[in-house]
C-alpha cells in the first residue's frame, strides 16, 4: 500500500441529527485525505436523513446511502459492499475523532504490514487507563483475551482492516446480532491472522449519548449480547485455556450487567426470573474469579458481586448517576 490508498468510513446513521455534523466534519478534516465517507441512513426518523444529504453536496467524497431499518449490523453489511477502499473504519454516528485519526492507523497497518490494526486507548468520560507500548504487534490469543477481560474494547470503531482480508475471508456482520456485534465480528476476524498491530493513542472520541443503545438497559439487548458471546465460542479456531477463561468472565460481566439493569431499571418483579438467575450464576464458579487475569481490586469487586449483589449493585448505581451528572452539567 502506498499513500494513494483508499480508506473507506462506513458510518451507519440513526437518529443521532444532534451529533452527525461534527462527526462527518471531523473526518472530512483528516491529514490524510484519499478517503470516501459512506453514510448509511439506517431509516432515521429524526432530521439526520436531511443533514447527511446536504453534507454531501459539501464533498465528493461523502456517499449517503438510504435504506429501511435493518440494525447496525444491516447498515455496516451495506456500507461493506459498497466501499471501494483498501483500508475499512468503522464509526459510530455520535462520535468524533481526532484529524490524523486515519493516518495514525494507515501507519499502524502499513508499517507493520497486518490486516488489521485495533487501539487500546480512546477517550470517554471514564477516561481509560490502560496502559500498551505502542506500535508493536500481538497474536490473536492475546487480542481476544484482552477483548474477554474488557481491556480492549470489544467495538468494531477504533479499529482498521484492509479490505481485501474481509473480502477474502468473506467477513460480515451478523444480522441476527444488534448487541455485541462488533465483538463478534471482531472474534471472526481475529480466527484469520495471526498478526495484529496495536497502537495506544487517544484518537477516537466516545461522545456520552444518554439516547444510545448503549446507556439504556434493555433485557433483550443483553440476552443478545449473551447469544453473540456464545456464537464465538462456536466459531473459535484459536482456543486456548486461558482464552477459555476470559470467555467465562466476560459471561460474568453480561450477568453483572443485567442484574444492575434490573435493579435500576425498577423492573424486578417483571424479569424476576432472570433477576434470580442472574444471582445465581454470580455466585457460583467463584474460581473463576479468582484465576482470571485480573487486578486484585477487580476480583474483590466480583467476590462482593457473589455474596452481596444487590449492595453493590446499587453502590454502581450511585457512581454511573455521579457520572451522567458531571456529563450533563
Amino acid at each position: 500500500m502506498n499513500k494513494n490508498s483508499l480508506i473507506s468510513f462506513i458510518i451507519p446513521v440513526y437518529n443521532v441529527e444532534k451529533y452527525i455534523e461534527k462527526l462527518v466534519n471531523s473526518i472530512i478534516n483528516q491529514t490524510y485525505k484519499n478517503l470516501e465517507i459512506i453514510l448509511i441512513d439506517d431509516g432515521s426518523n429524526d432530521n439526520s436523513p436531511k443533514i447527511i444529504d446536504e453534507l454531501a453536496k459539501k464533498d465528493d467524497r461523502i456517499i449517503v446511502i438510504h435504506k429501511k431499518n435493518g440494525g447496525v449490523s444491516s447498515a455496516r453489511n451495506t456500507g461493506l459492499e459498497k466501499s471501494k477502499g483498501d483500508i475499512i473504519m468503522f464509526v459510530d454516528g455520535d462520535d468524533l475523532v481526532d484529524n490524523n485519526y486515519a493516518e495514525y492507523f494507515y501507519n499502524l497497518i502499513t508499517k507493520n504490514d497486518c490486516d488489521i490494526a485495533v487501539n487500546f486507548n480512546f477517550y470517554n468520560v471514564f477516561n481509560n487507563k490502560y496502559r500498551i507500548e505502542d506500535n508493536i504487534i500481538k497474536n490473536s490469543e492475546f487480542v481476544i483475551e484482552k477483548m474477554y477481560y474488557g481491556e480492549l474494547n470489544e467495538a468494531v470503531w477504533n479499529k482498521a482492516y484492509k479490505k481485501n482480508f474481509l473480502t477474502n475471508n468473506k467477513l460480515l456482520f451478523d444480522k441476527e446480532i444488534w448487541f455485541g456485534e462488533g465483538m463478534l465480528f471482531n472474534i471472526k476476524c481475529f480466527q484469520y491472522t495471526d498478526k495484529i498491530a496495536i497502537g495506544n493513542r487517544k484518537v477516537y472520541h466516545q461522545t456520552w449519548n444518554p439516547n444510545s443503545a448503549m446507556r439504556n438497559f434493555n433485557l433483550n439487548s443483553n440476552l443478545c449480547g449473551i447469544k453473540s458471546l456464545y456464537l464465538q465460542k462456536s466459531i473459535w479456531k484459536v482456543n486456548t485455556p486461558d482464552i477459555e477463561l476470559a470467555w467465562k468472565y466476560h459471561l460474568r460481566c453480561f450477568n453483572r450487567s443485567i442484574l444492575v439493569g434490573i435493579i435500576k431499571s425498577n423492573s424486578i418483579k417483571q424479569y424476576k426470573k432472570k433477576y434470580i438467575e442472574c444471582k445465581k450464576n454470580l455466585r457460583k464458579d467463584l474460581h473463576i474469579i479468582l484465576k482470571a487475569k485480573i487486578s486484585k481490586n477487580r476480583k474483590l469487586y466480583y467476590l462482593g458481586m457473589a455474596l452481596f449483589p444487590v449492595i453493590v449493585a446499587r453502590r454502581d448505581i450511585k457512581k454511573e448517576k455521579k457520572y451522567n451528572n458531571q456529563v450533563s452539567s
